[in-house]
């Protein structure tokens, strides 16, 4: 598995390693060993996919001189490819042993990624290096939370392909459709008709299961007067896009208008108050203040939003939780306020922006408006 060939530049990717080296001295890390697969691909364009939980495609191993790449021979004629000005380090029965023979000259001490590697993993990297390892957290990620002119171009081409699909969906939804029906036809749109990957399986949820914010599609069938939740994104060249509107078949009663319009107001309102040096806790109480001061906090059942990038869900976090980050430039997030109520279902809309100094630029260019999600 892997990615649409990206049309970045080696140069691109020669000055994120240059940014990672600068952090690791003033981390004092003399080397720094990546086994995230969303940051191996970040810093050395090499695309390929882990191909499952406890198998990887390769790892690298970095320090202020050196930069390997450790892949195995199913992987290797891509890795040539991909990752340019990499040295790559082919092995054939034992990862180990080949990063044994490299990992003894690498000066001290050895920083690895501790939300990623495995304590196997660990173990085997403290039995073959005699100096300090070091865990960091989020230090290459705290590089890609700023999105280049590169990264934010696919972003927004992944995103307008999917709005594409959005549009398309109103002359396809109809009484009598399975949620996974839907699910599927929006897969075959984005893998037939866009050649692309998707950004994460997508979510249709109707009725009262839209009061599941994360629902898993069903055998449900699709119904006139009730809510329709459906999330998905597209993923170009690398980068993902996601996006959620409410569809309603139908004209909409009294109550779901009103849940709608509070819904869409706190959206407006975080889409407003947005901008660089707010804290990702004040981003979010823009919206939660807001639900909180119409009784209905309760129903407000996760963060307002999250990073967007190689990952749908990336830094930073639009949450409630500290300790919280200042939101910066060029940060790409998503504004995606819902309620959601047992029994009855939910109402969510997401759009993504670019964080700027004195506010956002909202990257979505349809509607988020109700009249525009109903069909009749």
């Amino acid at each position: 598995m892997h990615y649409q060939i990206s049309n970045m530049d080696v140069e691109v990717f020669i000055k994120r390693l240059k940014r990672l080296r600068d952090l690791m001295k003033e981390k004092n890390i003399g080397s720094f060993f990546v086994s995230h697969p969303a940051n191996r691909r970040y810093l050395s364009g090499f695309k390929v996919e882990d191909p499952q939980v406890g198998e990887t495609a390769g790892v690298l191993l970095i320090s202020q001189e050196k930069s390997f790449l450790f892949t195995d021979p199913r992987y290797a004629d891509l890795a040539i490819k991909e990752a340019k000005g990499w040295e790559i380090c082919v092995y054939h029965l034992n990862l180990f042993e080949e990063i044994e023979k490299v990992l003894k000259e690498m000066p001290p001490p050895l920083g690895f990624e501790a939300n990623h590697l495995n304590y196997k993993f660990y173990q085997r990297l403290k039995e073959i290096y005699q100096n300090e390892i070091v865990p960091t957290e989020n230090l290459i990620e705290s590089l890609r939370q700023i999105k280049e002119k590169e990264e934010i171009d696919a972003i927004k081409k992944a995103l307008s392909m999917t709005e594409e699909i959005f549009l398309n969906l109103k002359d396809f939804l109809k009484p009598g459709l399975i949620e996974k029906e839907v699910a599927w036809w929006i897969e075959e749109k984005i893998r037939l008709k866009y050649k692309a990957e998707l950004s994460f399986p997508p979510i249709v949820a109707s009725g009262e299961n839209s009061a599941i914010p994360h629902a898993v599609p069903t055998e449900r069938k699709i119904r006139e007067n009730e809510p329709i939740i459906i999330d998905f994104g597209l993923r170009w060249e690398g980068y993902c896009a996601d996006m959620t509107r409410t569809f309603y078949l139908s004209e909409p009663d009294e109550k779901f208008k009103k849940i709608y319009e509070t819904v869409f107001e706190a959206q407006k309102r975080a889409l407003n108050g947005i901008k660089a040096g707010l804290k990702t806790d004040e981003a979010d109480a823009l919206a939660r203040d807001f639900f909180k001061e119409k009784g209905l906090e309760e129903a407000f059942k996760h963060s307002l939003g999250h990073g967007v990038g190689i990952l749908v869900h990336e830094r930073p976090a639009l949450s409630p939780r500290k300790p919280a980050l200042t939101l910066k430039r060029n940060m790409v997030v998503t504004i995606e306020p819902g309620l959601y109520f047992s029994e009855w279902g939910g109402v969510r809309i997401e759009d993504m922006v670019v964080i700027e100094e004195n506010g956002c630029e909202r990257l979505n260019k349809t509607s988020n408006e109700l009249k525009d999600w109903v069909i009749k």
